[in-house]
């Protein structure tokens, strides 16, 4: 039997919803870990006319001073607060699949109210099994590509994210993020060391440590190591000493691939480093020039969040002249810096 352009689009979009909604966008696998740990904390974005605003405290304003007997003390006006604004944007993504495909699949659509035709038994599973993976692929494409997105700088395009590369800059000294000027604004500057000698017996750790304590030093110890390959390569190399003394006479197995998928199973200061897979495909994509394959960020996620408003899904109604099912997303998001003197960013030479 034929099914009915109503019920294949509702089926098409309660397909999707399943694999977007009910098994929601930060399940993705960890192959795009900056997305899923973003994910993991992300903060419900309910609108706003064009950015999503958040109040900063810039200095102390300290009036601090000693005093005797009559000495007059001085009063100061306190101006602590600046506001970072930062433009969500909206990502989106969509597929369509022809009438002819369903029909080359077994499948018959006819124009029709819900309900008037029904599917046997074997064109419902020929169905839903072309639709899962319709949405299969549609879901994984989507995560990826919003992934790579966060990463960039936003400048791409004009209706772009802004995101790491822009918020955590190898060059904190100039640009404006979030409306606030780094050139004049040094509190909004993140850390950063480029160039690192990483081959030097000692130096990649002790850049790590500095950079460590300048974070620690403005918001508390970071939460999320993400690095490239060559970084971590480096660290493995001549930035971590392994000794190893327990049962000093037994047969010892000793593993130089340690670690598991994107989890290195090395570490700074307890926190695991994460290679990101995706570095390599920047580097391909923007060739820039300290390679993303030569970074690594101490990122604190207590003050980078991800705002979104949930997966809408549409189901667009077809163009009078085309025979196919229409299905498409939307997102909207900003990526939000609420201290940057909290991250590092470091590259090696």
């Amino acid at each position: 039997m034929p099914i009915s352009s109503t019920d294949l689009q509702a089926l098409g979009k309660s397909t999707l919803d399943d694999y977007l909604k009910n098994e929601p966008i930060d399940q993705v696998s960890v192959d795009i870990p900056l997305l899923k740990k973003l994910m993991s904390k992300r903060k419900p974005f309910a609108g706003a006319k064009q950015n999503v605003t958040v109040n900063i405290r810039k200095s102390h304003d300290s009036n601090f001073a000693w005093a005797y007997g009559e000495e007059p003390v001085s009063f100061n006006k306190r101006n602590t607060l600046e506001n970072a604004a930062f433009p969500w944007r909206r990502a989106v993504d969509g597929f369509y699949i022809a009438h002819d495909t369903l029909f080359a699949n077994g499948i018959k659509v006819r124009e029709g109210k819900s309900r008037e035709y029904k599917l046997e038994v074997s064109e419902k599973n020929q169905l839903t099994n072309l639709l899962n993976e319709q949405t299969d692929a549609f879901r994984t494409g989507f995560s990826e590509k919003l992934s790579m997105e966060l990463h960039r700088d936003g400048t791409a395009s004009d209706d772009a994210v802004t995101g790491l590369d822009a918020l955590v800059s190898l060059k904190p000294e100039t640009g404006v993020v979030g409306g606030i000027d780094r050139e004049t604004a040094v509190y909004w500057r993140n850390n950063a060391a480029t160039a690192i000698a990483a081959t030097g017996n000692g130096n990649l750790a002790t850049a790590m440590e500095g950079q460590w304590r300048r974070c620690i030093r403005n918001g508390g110890s970071p939460d999320f190591i993400l690095a490239g390959s060559a970084f971590i390569d480096a660290y493995r190399q001549y930035g971590v000493t392994v000794t190893n003394n327990a049962n000093a006479g037994a047969v010892k197995r000793l593993d130089a691939g340690i670690g598991s998928g994107s989890s290195t199973g090395l570490y700074f200061k307890g926190v695991e480093i994460i290679w990101d897979p995706q570095f390599e495909a920047l580097d391909a994509l923007e060739s820039p020039t300290i390679p993303w394959e030569k970074r690594c960020y101490f990122i604190n996620t207590k003050y980078l969040e991800l705002h979104d408003d949930t997966m809408d899904i549409v189901s667009p109604t077809r163009p009078y002249n085309i025979l196919a099912l229409y299905q498409m997303v939307n997102l909207r998001l900003a990526l939000v810096l609420k201290r940057a003197n909290a991250h590092s960013v470091m590259s090696i030479a």
